[in-house]
């Protein structure tokens, strides 16, 4: 992970120490020292702990510190730009956050394609040590002037590295936008011969991207069947975060551009099944609800989905809280309590009030506000429209309707007449009986819908299991059997793993 290299270096570094200065405030003053342009427009945060090195990345929910945010518009090299009480944070100002010693740490996010903070282009600079109480501080100046190394790709004799440039997205948005995928084939792979190859399109949850595919290969090995599929690990991210493969208002057209620009490519490049029966798709997370999305607005196109532990796919269970209710607020339920929106085991570990306090200086391509960038209209400012008032947490009413149009139950009970036969034995779901993040209520909303009306679907919820543990070598070896079943590949490999169980 970029974020764990990015902080090694950063221990590297050798900390300032400031003096503190009587009776006066923590301001932060920052510069930056021309190296990615002499004018740079982005965000630039300041990361805070109390522990060893501060994060240089997207904070962690689940351990929330002092974190600020402050937008640039061609900010000058050698301008001073100051973080006080003015800037966005998720827990109090500057010099309200409580005594230290702290650590700080500046960093400069680019304008990309990406919802990690730290990334190509970025900058950020020494750590500076704050022993003084924040109510007496001072300024603490800092340079941005370490430049954010490149990700490299590393060349593996299964593994192809794609980017190509979309020019549906591209002249949506008005900035250049790249699909990118890594294609993992098999060891004796000919791009030549008659027959194509059958194709397992993964798309990763939150976070995760292409470059996930040779930690996917690993896995695949294990199967009795890595020798005769194609594996494609497409990139998810965009700046807003997840873009769940959705056209959206505010992402642009994701899926229309897949189906219509990098499929045929990927297709044409790499010999691969260009037939519905030899196709497959799946994903976890919010990959798991995009291979879901996928499927049922191109059902013909795939012989089906496994959607592991999939993002809400039915909105009156998203995460605790009914958007459709006629009272629904995010931030507490009808008895008063304040609403989690993770768990560790049964304990609530993240609440939607603090997460949506640092979705909030994060901007764009925070956890949960990445669903208003895929699922609201635009906002007057022409940024995504907020499902909730993030100051009282109360849902706007007008704002759930138009998310109905995204609700995956809601999708299929509007359209079961024409989706039901073309969607038949397609859609496997499997949950969580504990999901790390409540995701198993929408999942078990729809189990009931298909049992209702008799939908050959199938949903397996994996007993004391959570979000984490349902992704694993012997589910992906399991879901490799399935595909071989339908293509009616014959088992050359018969690896041994032990007993199998079921989903």
């Amino acid at each position: 992970m970029i974020e764990l290299f990015i902080a090694a270096l950063a221990l590297a570094q050798e900390p300032v120490v400031l003096e503190a200065e009587a009776q006066n405030p923590l301001i932060f003053s920052i510069t930056h020292d021309g190296s990615q342009g002499e004018l740079i427009s982005g965000r630039v945060y300041i990361s805070m702990t109390r522990g060893a090195v501060p994060p240089i990345g997207n904070p962690n929910p689940n351990n929330p510190e002092p974190f600020f945010g402050f937008d640039v518009q061609d900010w000058k090299a050698g301008e001073v730009l100051y973080i006080d009480e003015t800037a966005d944070a998720n827990i109090a100002a500057p010099h309200q956050i409580g005594e230290g010693p702290w650590k700080a740490i500046a960093i400069f996010r680019t304008l990309n394609n990406t919802s990690r903070i730290a990334f190509e282009g970025g900058l950020y600079s020494k750590p500076a040590i704050i022993t003084a109480s924040p109510m007496d501080a001072g300024t603490v100046s800092m340079s941005l002037d370490i430049p954010i190394p490149a990700r490299e790709w590393k060349e593996h004799k299964n593994l192809r590295l794609v980017q190509m440039k979309s020019e549906l997205l591209s002249r949506e948005l008005g900035r250049e936008i790249f699909h990118d995928a890594c294609v993992i084939v098999p060891d004796d792979y000919d791009p030549n011969r008659t027959e194509s190859y059958p194709v397992m399109y993964w798309i990763g949850g939150y976070g995760s991207d292409h470059h996930g595919g040779r930690f996917m290969k690993s896995i695949f090995t294990s199967s009795d069947y890595d020798d005769q599929i194609c594996r494609v690990v497409l990139n998810s991210q965009c700046y807003n975060g997840h873009h769940l493969f959705a056209d959206s208002a505010n992402n642009g057209s994701r899926l229309t551009a897949f189906m219509t620009e990098f499929l045929p490519a990927l297709e044409n490049t790499y010999n691969l099944g260009k037939s519905g029966e030899m196709r497959a798709l799946s994903g976890h997370s919010d990959g798991g609800w995009a291979a879901l999305w996928i499927l049922i607005h191109y059902p013909e196109m795939f012989v089906g989905a496994w959607s592991l532990v999939p993002s809400p796919v039915h909105f009156k269970h998203f995460f605790t809280c009914d958007i459709y209710d006629d009272d629904a607020n995010m931030y507490i339920d009808k008895e008063g309590n304040e609403r989690p929106v993770a768990r560790n085991g049964l304990t609530p570990s993240v609440w939607m009030r603090g997460l949506t306090a640092q979705d909030d200086v994060v901007k764009n391509g925070g956890i949960v506000d990445m669903y208003n960038w895929v699922f609201s209209p635009k906002s007057e400012n022409g940024r995504a429209a907020h499902l909730f008032n993030h100051e009282t947490g109360e849902v706007d009413k007008e704002i759930a309707k138009a998310w109905k149009a995204f609700d995956i139950l809601q999708v299929l009970q509007s359209n079961r007449e024409t989706l039901q036969s073309k969607l038949s034995g397609k859609i496997n779901i499997v949950a969580a009986e504990y999901d790390t993040y409540y995701l198993e209520g929408g999942v078990l909303a729809m189990e009931q819908f298909f049992k209702e009306y008799d939908f050959d679907a199938h949903v397996f919820v994996k007993p004391d299991a959570n979000h984490g543990s349902v992704f694993n070598v012997k589910m992906l070896r399991q879901i490799d059997e399935w595909f071989a079943r339908t293509l009616n590949l014959e088992n050359k490999q018969a690896k041994t793993m032990g007993p199998q169980p079921a989903p």
